[in-house]
């Protein structure tokens, strides 16, 4: 009886390493397939080069730029009303103009000090609380932060297919996996 246990024990332990190295092996491919799809439909772009670099960290002037895009508001050049007060970006900054959208669509506030850290990178907390005030869930947060993201994310299918820690730096796979997944969601405007 003792090895019968122990065979299943340790057919357990294979099979379940098999199922998480298929997983892992996964990850890449939906985010290819996350990315390819955005491309397609406008909402991301690649480098120069034409290369999506889905492992690089993305930044948050490209983050923004990719919720601007998903939510349709690239097109909208009425942006002379739109004053930016961040003290740390500049008019020739390529996303400027990005983020002043974000800005007139009250998509990004910024930080405490008056800052908006174009060119830091995104962590998953603060990715998701963008994506989900773009899609007007943002009054229904309940909870404190960074938790009530996170669970509010989960409701909406947001992070599927991702499991990562709230200040985990994202790449641009994984942003694509975000806003690949908001598309199926339902705007609560």
């Amino acid at each position: 009886m003792k090895k019968y246990i122990s065979l299943l024990v340790a057919l357990a332990i294979i099979f379940s390493f098999n199922i998480i190295g298929a997983r892992a092996q996964a990850i890449p491919e939906i985010q290819a397939k996350n990315a390819d799809a955005l491309v397609t439909l406008g909402i991301m772009k690649g480098y120069e080069d034409g290369s999506l670099r889905l492992e690089n960290k993305i930044k948050r002037s490209e983050f923004i730029t990719l919720v601007v895009n998903l939510m349709g508001y690239d097109a909208d050049t009425n942006l002379d009303s739109v004053k930016v007060t961040f003290t740390d970006i500049k008019k020739s900054h390529w996303a400027y103009d990005n983020i002043r959208r974000a800005i007139k669509y009250d998509l990004v506030s910024g930080y405490p000090d008056n800052t908006i850290a174009p060119d830091n990178d995104v962590t998953y907390a603060e990715a998701l609380a963008v994506v989900i005030r773009a899609l007007g869930y943002e009054k229904t947060l309940k909870g404190e932060w960074p938790g009530n993201v996170i669970n509010k994310a989960a409701e909406l299918k947001l992070s599927a297919n991702l499991n990562l820690d709230p200040n985990h730096k994202l790449t641009r796979g994984e942003m694509s996996v975000i806003v690949y997944n908001a598309l199926t969601v339902k705007f609560n405007r």
